[in-house]
Formats: structure tokens, C-alpha cells, sequence
């Protein structure tokens, strides 16, 4: 471990949420890095947007937002760079002038081929890491996402404070060796 990695650690719970968005954040880099040894030339971040206009057809903006669960923001910078490296294509929708409908182009159509098949080994990896640990990461993430739907975050920390606490928190770390932080 690193100095960041061990003072992050020694923090405890409360920055949870921050070291699983490292490990995302790792998880996504390290195969990013290697999609290109597999002939998927679209970027990491895009392979939902991708495979779910495979599925579905031409979409819109923000249906592609609502289905894969990222900002309207990020699709239209993730569509920006699926075009020019010639993945999709954005016209106007011909029912709604306003929208704007995103689709596959033949070349897009073909990396999702290359994506599919790139899918078989990362897939493998994560079941290994899941052996590894001990916790089927998928479907921790899943309940974690339900229980987070069924009573958002806020709302608990509301909930909690109103249960009172007390004063001090003693923050547990990974390392026993380390002192604990008082909050």
C-alpha cells in the first residue's frame, strides 16, 4: 500500500464511498488498458452506451442517461467521442425535431462484436476477484443499489442523528496497528 492508500484506510467508514469509487475507478482503468489487446478501440466508460444501443435501437440523450445511470452531461461527451471515432451517428429524431436520436453506424455495429467478446474475460476476472474475496460483487451491488433506493443515503443520516449518537465516534481502520481517529 501507499501512503495514500494506507491514510484512506485508516480513515475508516466514512470514506467508503470513496474507496469503492477508487476500486470502480481501478477496475475500469485496468481494463480500459487492455480493451485494445482484445480490438475494442471504443472507450471503457462507453461500452454500456454502446451494447445498450445495440439492444434498443436509436436513442436519445437522455433515455441513454435514465438507462445506464450516468449524467446527461457525460453521454453527450461519451456520444461526442463515439462520433468522431465513427461508432455512432446523431440525427434528428424524426418524430420529435428537438431530439436528437443516437444509433450504431456499421463500423459501431461491429465493435459490438469485439465488445461482446471482450465481455467473456472481464466477466471471468470479476468471478475470480468475487472467489477471491469471498462476495459475489455483483450482487453485493445490486443490494447495495436497492437498499440505497428503498432509503436513500441522506435519509439515513438524517434518521440516524435524530436516533442520537454519541458525542465521540470512534472510527474503526482496516489496520489495527493504526491509531483510531476520533470524530
Amino acid at each position: 500500500m501507499n501512503g495514500k492508500t494506507d491514510f484512506v484506510a485508516q480513515l475508516g467508514l466514512p470514506f467508503l464511498a470513496h474507496r469503492l469509487r477508487r476500486a470502480a475507478e481501478t477496475f475500469r482503468d485496468g481494463y480500459g488498458e487492455w480493451l485494445p489487446e482484445a480490438g475494442v478501440v471504443a472507450p471503457a466508460r462507453s461500452l454500456s452506451t454502446i451494447l445498450l444501443l445495440d439492444e434498443q435501437g436509436p436513442s436519445g440523450v437522455v433515455e441513454i442517461a435514465a438507462r445506464i445511470g450516468f449524467s446527461h452531461p457525460l453521454v453527450i461527451r461519451l456520444v461526442r467521442d463515439l462520433e468522431a471515432i465513427g461508432l455512432v451517428q446523431v440525427a434528428k429524431d424524426a418524430t420529435d425535431g428537438r431530439k436528437r436520436a443516437v444509433s450504431l453506424t456499421s463500423k459501431g455495429r461491429a465493435e459490438v462484436e469485439r465488445i461482446r467478446a471482450a465481455c467473456v474475460p472481464i466477466a471471468k476476472v470479476y468471478d475470480e476477484l468475487s472467489a477471491e474475496v469471498g462476495v459475489d460483487l455483483m450482487a453485493m451491488v445490486e443490494r447495495l443499489e436497492a437498499a440505497e433506493a428503498s432509503d436513500c443515503f441522506p435519509d439515513r443520516l438524517r434518521k440516524a442523528v435524530r436516533q442520537g449518537s454519541r458525542k465521540s465516534a470512534v472510527v474503526e481502520t482496516m489496520d489495527p496497528s493504526k491509531k483510531r481517529i476520533r470524530i
